[in-house]
């Protein structure tokens, strides 16, 4: 079997449907990552309806992981899930280089996929995105998304590109985290065929599921996975609980506010890494009065 059969054999659409959980990373008191937390925290996700799992990604607070870490938190992740939902890995890194090892390491650790957002800050345009992607394409036998998060990232995948990308298999799919009706109707319109859609912005769950994509990757389910495995299955009138999850979260800091909500769900979570700053006791209270 050649790589992109193999690929093509493991990125199947029924692998890769429903609602996803971007995971937080604890670290410990020494700020280090707590591989112990993520085991329990993959169990009790798992357990709570979570249809996949997407370590050290943009609320894993990827910018701040080594490479070490990063790929410590896919392995942890990958084990404690042993097969029961897929593992996405996160394998940004600033240099394409990192980025293709760091897809090797998802593989060897046993992922069932791995997602990436565009180079970030300089400007770049669809030639320089899609080599991005078919490096890493080639570094791995894994199936690739593509990750959209122009708002973070400054570089939007083009549909062009994404055309370019699917129609070579360098890509099985697609993370868009837009908040975008229009945009997201089109990628499913355009690709979702045969490729994978994936919606994103905890906002736009109900919005996401009635356009027609395969799934959807919510930070919020980190603290309410049922609440949105519910959601996801039919029960729209649960996007207005999510919504003010999601405001409240805005407006202390979504990272810290989503550790300190673990805390009450009994898992040590630990505080985030700078320039993130600790919640102040308002906020605390404004997130206390929260129900979950």
């Amino acid at each position: 079997m050649t790589q992109d059969e193999t690929r093509q054999s493991n990125g199947t659409k029924s692998n890769f449907q429903g609602c996803c959980t971007a995971t937080l990373t604890p670290f410990d008191g020494q700020n280090r990552v707590d591989e112990g937390v993520v085991r329990a925290h993959t169990q009790w996700l798992i357990e709570n309806g979570a249809a996949g799992l997407c370590p050290a990604g943009t609320t894993g607070e990827f910018l701040y992981l080594s490479h070490e870490e990063s790929r410590t938190v896919v392995a942890e992740t990958v084990v404690a899930a042993a097969g029961r939902v897929p593992v996405i890995a996160g394998v940004w890194a600033l240099t394409i280089e990192e980025a293709a090892d760091n897809a090797r390491a998802a593989e060897n650790a046993g992922a069932d996929a791995v997602f990436l957002p565009p180079p970030i800050y300089y400007p770049a345009n669809d030639h320089q995105v899609f080599s991005w992607y078919t490096t890493v394409h080639k570094a791995t036998t894994l199936p690739v998304f593509a990750y959209n998060i122009p708002q973070y990232a400054a570089n939007p995948i083009s549909v062009g590109c994404l055309h370019l990308l699917f129609s070579t298999g360098a890509i099985v799919g697609v993370k868009d985290s837009t908040g975008d009706a229009g945009r997201v109707g089109e990628l499913v319109a355009q690709f979702g065929g045969s490729g994978v859609v994936f919606a994103a912005s905890d906002g736009f769950a109900v919005q996401g599921r009635a356009l027609g994509a395969d799934g959807f990757i919510s930070a919020i389910a980190n603290v309410t996975p049922r609440l949105f495995s519910r959601l996801w299955e039919g029960e729209d009138d649960l996007q207005s609980e999510v919504n003010a999850l999601r405001s409240a979260l805005k407006e202390v800091g979504s990272i810290a506010g989503l550790k300190y909500l673990m805390a009450r769900q009994g898992f040590a979570f630990g505080v985030s890494r700078l320039p993130f700053s600790s919640l102040s006791d308002a906020h605390k209270n404004r997130l206390d009065a929260l129900r979950l």
